[in-house]
């Protein structure tokens, strides 16, 4: 019979414990407690920031907002105001809200409707150097919002009171190039560019754009309008 040697265990040798889950947990926070807080206390803060942030721009957002609808019923009332000296002094007021608002929160929605808002007061006054201005300001202030394209125009058509096609040129092509969807003033744009190009003689540019609305924007009166400069132009002999 084989006799195998084998090692004899100590007799007072203890078990060897085996670790739950729960324990194992335990031991390694307690390793890694000054990292784990430091970890914590800083996602906390960043929280903390971002929480701060979201509720200054929800007040900033709010108060230049409420402040714009002030200056707004200001306006209302410049416009049904029939006394020369008081119109005067309310809208020397309102300028100064205006310019308030711009000042106080430049970045806002608010400060773009407010530079729009001093180009309609200086388009009802005829000064179309400053309706140009603010117009323009007003555009180029937030791009992206509903009311850029319609400052862009706005400046367009005051650079067009003031003879300069060239600049009105520029402020439309700006505006059908940015805006390739469906803004309100798109077919405008485009009977503009086509009516602008036939004041210079740019036969071949004005029956592209009269083309482009009458084929995008068929419904709408300014299409009406170019089929009938497309009709004139072609009867010239000028498309070729």
């Amino acid at each position: 019979m084989d006799k195998k040697s084998t090692a004899a265990k100590p007799a007072n040798a203890a078990p060897v414990e085996k670790k739950s889950l729960t324990d194992k947990i335990n031991e390694f926070f307690t390793k890694n407690r000054t990292a784990i807080i430091a970890a914590v206390g800083a996602i906390l803060a960043v929280i903390v920031i971002i929480g701060a942030y979201t509720l200054i721009s929800n007040s900033v957002a709010e108060n230049s907002s409420r402040a714009m609808e002030l200056a707004r019923t200001k306006l209302e009332q410049w416009g049904q105001e029939s006394d020369e000296t008081k119109k005067t002094e309310l809208e020397s007021a309102i300028t100064a809200d205006l310019d308030a608002i711009i000042k106080k929160w430049p970045r806002t929605f608010a400060a773009q409707h407010a530079l729009f808002t001093k180009a309609g007061i200086a388009t009802a006054n005829k000064k179309w150097e400053d309706a140009e201005k603010f117009a323009l300001e007003a555009a180029n202030k937030l791009p992206k919002t509903y009311l850029a394209p319609i400052a862009l125009e706005a400046a367009a058509v005051a650079a067009e009171e003031q003879g300069k096609a060239d600049k009105a040129l520029e402020y439309y092509q700006k505006y059908v190039k940015t805006y390739v969807s469906d803004t309100p003033g798109l077919a405008h744009a485009y009977f503009s560019l086509g009516r602008l190009a036939e004041a210079s003689s740019n036969w071949k540019d004005a029956i592209a754009n009269y083309e482009k609305l009458t084929a995008d924007f068929a419904a709408s009166d300014w299409a009406k309008l170019a089929k009938d400069r497309l009709i004139y132009l072609k009867a010239q002999g000028l498309d070729k």
